[in-house]
């Protein structure tokens, strides 16, 4: 007779075992409905849907964002030097995103609560983002600048490279109090600083090689190529999926890797030159 697991255990250990926590529970349930309610899969064609209208609307519509109060802060210089906004964007990216989970918290369902709650956190939200998006700004502008100061420094009698190209923010998440405070630091400092440089560095280069007598023509350029390889990495997400989940080792990590420079690139020239347009034809004073 085959005997059952539960014969073999300790009555001592099972006893002193952990027992699941219910709000762990709870909340585990919660992230899965919001999933399966949120999950574009589910619903024919709607990744599609959704890949169009982020590429072809959302996108434009952020570079626009950022690109307007990128300009306000070049035309008052005095006001917003590199190094302050640098550290400045660095302290409230931090300081929101130890606070965010809170926020996300009272949002949750505020709906039910009547018409006042649900205003009030609907403003609250939207005051958060639009200081987080200005904070995002800050620092990837300071580093910028900064970036570009010590270029000129290291090697001079180079063009004054103004065209900037800006990420969309990230999130981060974390159980662990001490270990989500370090992640935060560290991600928005270290990894967030870097990522300016990298897409500083790669703007550059797409000025200098990218026919840099025809300004016009450059951008219109950058953005055509960038959405060609946008509809190529969106198409390729199944199959990639489908490869890496079966590679292993070097293999499975240099294939993601060249997925995401890809995809990179794609962000990259999408965002130089929706920028670039929009200073040609709406801003062509500056």
């Amino acid at each position: 007779m085959k005997p059952k697991v539960s014969e073999n255990l300790n009555p001592q250990l099972s006893a002193a075992a952990p027992e699941k926590d219910p709000k762990d529970t709870e909340e585990n349930k919660d992230d899965e409905e919001q999933e399966k309610s949120t999950c574009c899969d589910r619903v024919p064609y709607a990744s599609v849907g959704d890949a169009l209208f982020s590429s072809l609307v959302v996108a434009p519509l952020v570079v626009s964002v950022w690109r307007g109060t990128w300009g306000l802060m070049e035309q008052h210089r005095a006001l917003f030097p590199y190094a302050q906004i640098f550290a400045m964007g660095i302290l409230i990216h931090v300081a929101f995103s130890f606070i965010k989970t809170r926020l996300f918290a009272r949002s949750q369902n505020a709906w039910q609560h009547g018409a006042g709650h649900w205003l009030w956190e609907r403003f609250v939200s939207k005051l958060y983002t639009y200081i987080f998006v200005l904070a995002c700004i800050m620092h990837w502008r300071g580093g910028w600048g900064i970036f570009d100061g010590v270029v000129d420094a290291v090697i001079p009698n180079m063009d004054d490279p103004h065209r900037n190209l800006l990420a969309a923010p990230y999130f981060l998440s974390s159980r662990e109090t001490a270990l989500y405070i370090l992640d935060c630091v560290f991600s928005v400092t270290v990894v967030g600083s870097l990522v300016v440089f990298v897409w500083r560095g790669s703007w550059a280069l797409l000025d200098i090689f990218l026919f840099p007598a025809d300004t016009t023509k450059s951008c219109w350029i950058s953005l055509i190529a960038g959405y060609c390889l946008v509809v190529i990495t969106f198409s390729l997400q199944v199959p990639m999926r489908w490869a890496v989940s079966r590679l292993q080792g070097a293999s499975r990590l240099l294939v993601a890797d060249f997925y995401h420079l890809v995809s990179f690139l794609a962000t990259v020239n999408v965002w130089r030159g929706v920028w670039g347009l929009l200073d040609i034809y709406l801003f062509p004073a500056q």
